[in-house]
């Protein structure tokens, strides 16, 4: 029995890849459970492996309580000789090696396979959260009215629910999909781990891993105003002066920027240069609108730009996302006048 169950635990090990401590963690429970299946009345056993030869010891254990319920588990305080053992801590009496049947060996063997698997589930479960904020690829597994589940690998699944998702995007079960892990949750032994598509750490996530001067923070992200799926706005800046931040950004004819938006389902991304003084910054947000003037009202921190008529749909965008989107990003209530000064939208 002990080498057969070694075996096992070695077999295990070996495919699984799990660390040797917990190969004996999930043993000794195995043995554990098989021995009180050996036992008519329901007792506490505990079970140690020698770490360094396998030989095991069995102990029959009593938990200290003030008022015995159960005699085959309990023991009263008060009975004791011991005087420095507390209410809630155990006592132990060696018993002697029980000889395993076939079923015995089988229910062992079980457990261990069980308790592997579940060792290895925390310990990829682990790695998953220090995953948290970075972008993940998966399968659609099951698309259910509110969620999808996505495969991520390790026999574990993800949740990506509607509001999550960019908008009008369609999925099938076994498309291919990224998202961003942005919460993950665990209680006892059930996990949650949420997606998302439509975050702005999403869009962060791509940026560095598509524009190396983001990554190594030579050209820092210092906003961003997104409408997932339609369009984005973000606001750049860098100190070195030798390189164009924005032609850095979009990359050679575009090549890096695009990249990003095939990944958001075509979702229009425009690169604004930030700048301190809040004018010059409203007047890149704005882009591609030609603004001819405006005021500013710091105190109600508002803005009024002033764009030719023949600019006026530009400055408003489709459905209003251009000044939305600007007004977003550089935290000023933006209103666009005509050229008579007469207002066309106030955001």
């Amino acid at each position: 029995m002990n080498k057969e169950i070694l075996e096992v635990a070695e077999a295990v090990s070996n495919e699984k890849s799990l660390p040797r401590e917990k190969i004996f963690e999930a043993l000794e429970s195995a043995l554990e459970i098989a021995i009180k299946k050996k036992y008519e009345k329901k007792i506490n056993v505990k079970v140690y492996i020698n770490r360094k030869n396998g030989i095991f010891s069995i102990y029959r254990r009593w938990i200290i309580v003030k008022k015995v319920k159960y005699p085959d588990k309990e023991i009263n305080i008060k009975s004791l000789k011991n005087k420095n053992v507390k209410i809630g801590e155990f006592i132990e009496n060696k018993i002697k090696l029980v000889k395993f049947d076939r079923i015995a060996t089988q229910i062992a063997k079980q457990v261990i396979i069980q308790k592997m698997k579940e060792a290895k589930k925390l310990i990829i479960l682990k790695k998953i959260k220090k995953k948290k904020g970075k972008i993940v690829s998966g399968f659609v597994k099951k698309i259910y009215k509110n969620y999808l589940t996505i495969d991520i690998g390790y026999n574990l699944e993800a949740i990506l629910l509607n509001k999550d998702m960019i908008y009008k995007e369609k999925y099938n079960k076994g498309d291919k999909i990224k998202g961003l892990i942005y919460n993950f949750k665990q209680k006892n032994n059930k996990y949650k781990i949420l997606l998302t598509r439509s975050k702005k750490e999403i869009l962060i996530e791509l940026l560095k891993l598509q524009i190396p001067e983001i990554n190594k923070k030579i050209i820092k992200i210092i906003n961003i105003s997104r409408n997932a799926g339609l369009r984005s706005k973000i606001a750049i800046k860098t100190k070195d002066k030798r390189i164009d931040p924005i032609g850095t950004c979009i990359g050679i004819k575009g090549s890096r920027i695009q990249k990003i938006s095939n990944e958001l389902s075509g979702e229009k991304i425009d690169i604004i240069l930030w700048n301190k003084n809040p004018k010059k910054f409203v007047i890149n947000a704005m882009s591609p609108a030609k603004i001819i003037n405006i005021k500013i009202n710091k105190i109600k921190k508002n803005m009024e730009i002033i764009v030719k008529n023949s600019h006026i749909a530009k400055a408003i965008g489709k459905k209003g996302q251009n000044i939305k989107l600007a007004s977003e990003l550089t935290n000023w209530n933006i209103k666009i006048l005509n050229n008579n000064k007469k207002y066309i939208i106030n955001n």
